[in-house]
């Protein structure tokens, strides 16, 4: 979707910027690099994948949202 407008996107969006004061990690997971979240205590979320492998992205493991664990 496109929005064509003259209000800022400040304004239209109001506080969508919530999410740029996250810290991400790149790392590697079950062979492929992933973006996460840290959660706590060894627990990260899967924000993004970052592969060329059309397999990586059909994963259920490697799925944006997914919980997963371990020292990275």
């Amino acid at each position: 979707m496109i929005l064509y407008s003259i209000v800022p996107p400040e304004v239209v969006f109001g506080n969508f910027g919530w999410c740029e004061n996250q810290n991400y990690i790149e790392v590697n997971y079950s062979g492929e690099r992933v973006v996460v979240m840290p959660l706590s205590n060894n627990r990260y979320m899967i924000s993004r994948v970052i592969s060329t492998s059309p397999k990586a992205y059909l994963n259920p493991k490697l799925m944006p949202g997914n919980i997963i664990t371990g020292t990275f």
